[in-house]
């Protein structure tokens, strides 16, 4: 479903770099580990390792299926680019597993007219022990830079190049109309995970009500993840999986 999207910082967030504030955009970096397949779970009948370790049932992605089409998606929707290229190397530590359980891929931009293409790096890992769900993505500019982690997701360090860095807070002081239109909650209390599937279920009833409407389109300000994002995520899975088997030769999405 891609709740993360509708978490309240990360819509600050991909409207800060809309507007610029971050500058020309140079890296993105989203990061997902894990730690809770470090050893053979599935192996003790463990159902939601099982699946996820079974190529019948979990397709030709492990971690990479699981959680990196979480951080891929993420780079993508807050940074506003779209991929070019990638190079791969997928792993499989535990002995005997046939998906695998840690990713890293690096990742080429399209350029942005004549702007140099922004580079790329995502991590994702299922053994990575200290890990829960270790989401993180940080993205930066010419002008500054930007860093959410999923674990304490009300809040958005922002620091422009040669200032301060800024803690910015859901619903606090500096929070964007874009965030406070899905916070439900005042600042200071914890919001995040369920919410975001819950903003997502209204963005998508609103779009259905406009619909209704005789055909008409909801507000701009309506974003939830679609058909084209699931495509999407496939067609990076199946990139990854290819330019791995080929020891990491740059593939195009």
């Amino acid at each position: 479903t891609h709740n993360y999207t509708a978490y309240p910082m990360i819509r600050q967030a991909r409207e800060m770099v809309a507007k610029g504030m971050l500058g020309d955009i140079r890296i993105v970096q989203s990061e997902y580990p894990q730690d809770w397949l470090t050893e053979d779970l599935a192996a003790t009948g463990q159902k939601q390792a099982s699946w996820r370790s079974d190529p019948k049932q979990a397709g030709a992605g492990g971690a990479l299926g699981d959680i990196g089409t979480h951080a891929y998606n993420l780079a993508r929707f807050v940074s506003g680019l779209e991929l070019d290229s990638l190079s791969a190397d997928l792993d499989a530590f535990v002995p005997g597993r046939q998906l695998d359980d840690n990713v890293n891929v690096m990742l080429r931009f399209k350029p942005v007219g004549n702007k140099h293409p922004a580079k790329g790096m995502i991590w994702a890992s299922q053994v990575a022990p200290g890990h829960e769900n270790g989401l993180k993505l940080r993205i930066y500019g010419s002008k500054g830079g930007l860093e959410w982690v999923q674990a304490d997701p009300n809040y958005l360090w922002y620091t422009p190049f040669g200032q301060p860095k800024q803690l910015l807070t859901r619903a606090g002081a500096g929070a964007m109309a874009v965030a406070a239109r899905v916070s439900r909650v005042p600042s200071g209390h914890p919001e995040g995970y369920l919410e975001g599937f819950a903003n997502i279920y209204q963005e998508a009833a609103r779009a259905i009500r406009a619909a209704r409407r005789k055909g008409g389109k909801p507000a701009k300000d309506v974003i939830f993840p679609t058909i084209a994002d699931g495509v999407e995520g496939m067609a990076f899975i199946e990139a990854c999986v290819k330019s791995s088997k080929k020891n990491g030769a740059w593939t195009k999405l």
